[in-house]
């Protein structure tokens, strides 16, 4: 692989690899953090209204970031043929800049009306602490916004390298100030290290941009080019509400929790953090690589190049997400044992977030197959169908939750969100079908072939039901990892079997781009050229 030009732009391939690698070495940070956060807070009342205040910066102002950098990437590739590229970023960057800076004011000062909406079950010890907790985090909102926007800007140019780079580096931040920052200030050595991360990330994108490729010299602020700010807005504003409907998918969960007893909240959180490996790993990291190359066949008319990259896509997602949705949900309680259960996350900690773990996990594939049709509407300049999707979504969401909660406790919030999931999916599917952008023959193929993915999913679902029992969960952690490691190899290997016997092209095709992947990664890692 070429070392001088893979830092500059990247293939499909490589973006896939860079995505995928970080990425995995950005769970290993993680890890350490949740870990770290778990044995020294574990699920009080303050880890509670940490969590809540958390999502109330992404929910004022988090849900632009997705939006800017999703649009960004569209119309980056249209402006740069036209030699605007830069006055696009610029101009969009000053002007909103100064939006999100409003918006964050107001967060500070209304911050306890705001954790009332969010968490209205909460009070007097949680209510005080998330209030005071909104106020410090608003800054992460801001940062982490205008990182989105300056992420987008790279991959556009289909640089995935960097940012990914930079947002390994600034994770780190976070478990080093809770190691420093604990014995004096306590739970604030979270919130604080949650700004100090937005603040590197956001400086060395920025730095990037500014001295590398020249971005943010000239804004030329007497000649704004305003039909180029309202395209941009358009298009934008409804890729912000599907992003803001999905903070509130978790607004939702987290106001239905906040009426359970302490630790409903913390340990959705908890669980959300494990059920979201796999997706983060891989399927965000090839959603991520393919989106800029969907987009361009999208603008060039390349239907045939677009369905056959979207088929593999899917394939490759259907592969990797079956047998860790098998693996996640069946051994959810040795996931957990590994991970968390130390110090203050005891047994009863455990037991709740190992029912969270499996509810959540049952919806891998989905969320999986829904980002991917998501990203393929926003391709074709259609925000406005993902927008409709994500609101009879967030009703139903609200409806289950409360009806599942009722009879079930966290568990059945967590079984509401993974419901609603599918839900999405098969909205996304209709409506692409019902537009043109999918033909029914290509639709039934994808269908036909997942079912013999889930069929080879099944049989090693019963499997590994068994297997369970052998796992020593009263062990060593580290005994507990390498025995549940050494099942899921043997799974995996029967998993891949009974495909190929089926002739699941699924199989084949996710067989032979992982091989590929695997190739790739080992002449980057031996510097062959």
């Amino acid at each position: 692989m070429d070392r001088k030009r893979i830092l500059r732009k990247q293939t499909i391939k490589e973006a896939a690899i860079i995505s995928s690698v970080i990425a995995f070495l950005s769970k290993i940070v993680g890890y350490v953090r949740d870990m770290l956060t778990a044995k020294y807070f574990g699920t009080s009342p303050q880890m509670d209204a940490f969590e809540v205040a958390l999502i109330i910066p992404n929910m004022i102002l988090g849900l632009f970031a997705t939006g800017a950098q999703t649009i960004i990437i569209r119309l980056y590739g249209e402006k740069k043929e036209e030699k605007k590229e830069k006055i696009l970023v610029n101009q969009i960057f000053f002007i909103y800049s100064i939006v999100l800076m409003v918006l964050t004011l107001l967060l500070i000062l209304f911050s306890p009306f705001f954790v009332k909406i969010v968490a209205s079950g909460f009070t007097s010890l949680r209510l005080s602490y998330a209030s005071n907790f909104v106020k410090v985090l608003a800054i992460f909102g801001y940062l982490n916004v205008s990182s989105g926007f300056l992420t987008g800007v790279f991959q556009a140019e289909k640089q995935f390298l960097y940012p990914a780079l930079t947002g390994l580096i600034a994770n780190i931040v976070i478990p080093i100030a809770i190691v420093l920052l604990t014995p004096s200030i306590g739970i604030y050595s979270r919130v604080l290290g949650q700004d100090f991360f937005g603040l590197v990330y956001f400086l060395m994108l920025f730095s990037f941009l500014f001295f590398r490729w020249k971005f943010f010299r000239i804004y030329n602020l007497k000649n704004i080019d305003w039909p180029l700010i309202k395209e941009f807005t358009n298009l934008m504003l409804p890729a912000v509400v599907v992003s803001g409907l999905s903070v509130l998918y978790q607004i939702i969960d987290k106001t239905v929790a906040s009426y359970l007893p302490y630790g409903a909240i913390a340990s959705l959180s908890y669980a959300q953090t494990v059920f979201l490996i796999p997706y983060s790993l891989i399927a965000l990291s090839i959603t991520t690589a393919v989106y800029p190359t969907l987009s361009q066949h999208a603008i060039s008319n390349s239907s045939k190049d677009y369905m056959q990259l979207f088929k593999k896509a899917f394939f490759v997602l259907v592969f990797v997400n079956i047998p860790f949705t098998v693996f996640f949900v069946v051994w959810a309680p040795a996931i957990v044992r590994v991970i968390f259960q130390r110090g203050a996350f005891n047994e009863q900690s455990a037991l709740l977030t190992q029912a969270n773990v499996s509810m959540y996990s049952l919806g891998l594939l989905g969320i999986s197959l829904a980002d991917l049709f998501r990203r393929s509407f926003f391709s074709f300049k259609d925000t406005k169908t993902p927008m409709r999707i994500s609101l009879v979504s967030v009703f139903l969401n609200l409806v289950l939750d409360i009806v599942f909660a009722k009879f079930m406790g966290a568990p059945g919030i967590a079984l509401a969100t993974t419901l609603v999931t599918y839900v999405s999916l098969v909205q996304y599917i209709l409506y692409g079908r019902g537009k043109n952008y999918f033909e029914r023959d290509f639709i039934n193929y994808l269908a036909k072939e997942t079912g013999k993915g889930l069929l080879s999913g099944l049989v090693i679902g019963v499997l590994a039901y068994f297997m369970n029992f052998f796992i020593p969960l009263k062990e060593h952690a580290l005994k507990v990892f390498f025995v549940s490691i050494g099942f899921g190899a043997i799974l995996f290997i029967i998993y891949v079997v009974i495909g190929l016997l089926l002739k699941g092209e699924i199989f084949k095709i996710a067989l032979n781009y992982t091989l590929n992947f695997l190739s790739k990664v080992k002449t980057s890692l031996g510097g062959k050229k």
